[in-house]
């Protein structure tokens, strides 16, 4: 995806308050997919992409939709050509994005072990090393992410949501941060409804996000 296409993890996200105790925007059910997600986020979700979304893995349909349905392939990640703090490294090659998150969605579409860094909103480093094998080791392992959806970005009436509006209103919200209390405080103050969960177990997210579409059975 070309660099000017994707306005997403070096935007300056807007401040506001938001009327949410820290209990509304923690989920603790596994897995993660299959959670429900608190209701505000799951309102607020619901009127982004229009249609009812309960669980991470109606956001993970929706998102899926946005994208013709067949997954987010390689070139389709936010990949910029300077270097920035979110980067995901192979044995032959480094990639640097705009968000961490794609770098965690790239070590799901190759083969081979997948070394991710990322900076949380404080500028404290977070590294995640993802195998084939979907072993996922996360320094410092106590860290956790975010999901979100502005609350101030509205779709046209009557249109669908686009790529680009995921780029603006949801990718902004993926962040990592050290601890539960470092989100909590970013969470308090942002212009968003947003969700957290532990950074490993939102890692296998990408895999459901970047898995090639299972064609219908035929009789």
């Amino acid at each position: 995806m070309p660099d000017k296409d994707c306005n997403c993890g070096d935007l300056t996200v807007d401040q506001a308050p938001e009327q949410t105790t820290n209990a509304d925007r923690w989920v603790a059910e596994r897995p993660v997919n299959t959670a429900r997600l608190p209701e505000a986020t799951a309102d607020t979700m619901g009127r982004f992409f229009g249609e009812s979304i309960g669980t991470f893995d109606d956001m993970i349909s929706s998102i899926r939709t946005v994208v013709e349905g067949d997954g987010i392939a390689v070139d389709e990640l936010c990949h910029v050509e300077e270097e920035t703090p979110y980067y995901a490294q192979t044995a032959d090659e480094t990639y640097y994005f705009r968000c961490f998150y794609d770098g965690i969605a790239l070590s799901y579409l190759l083969d081979e072990p997948v070394d991710i860094r990322t900076e949380t909103p404080t500028d404290d480093a977070i590294e995640i090393r993802v195998s084939p094998d979907s072993e996922i080791d996360v320094t410092p392992s106590n860290a956790v992410m975010s999901f979100g959806v502005a609350t101030d970005y509205e779709v046209p009436a009557g249109d669908e949501p686009t790529a680009q509006d995921v780029y603006r209103a949801v990718c902004p919200h993926v962040k990592a941060f050290h601890t539960r209390t470092d989100y909590e405080q970013w969470a308090a103050d942002v212009a968003a409804t947003t969700v957290g969960i532990p950074l490993d177990a939102g890692v296998p997210i990408a895999a459901a996000l970047t898995a090639p579409s299972v064609p219908a059975a035929t009789e």
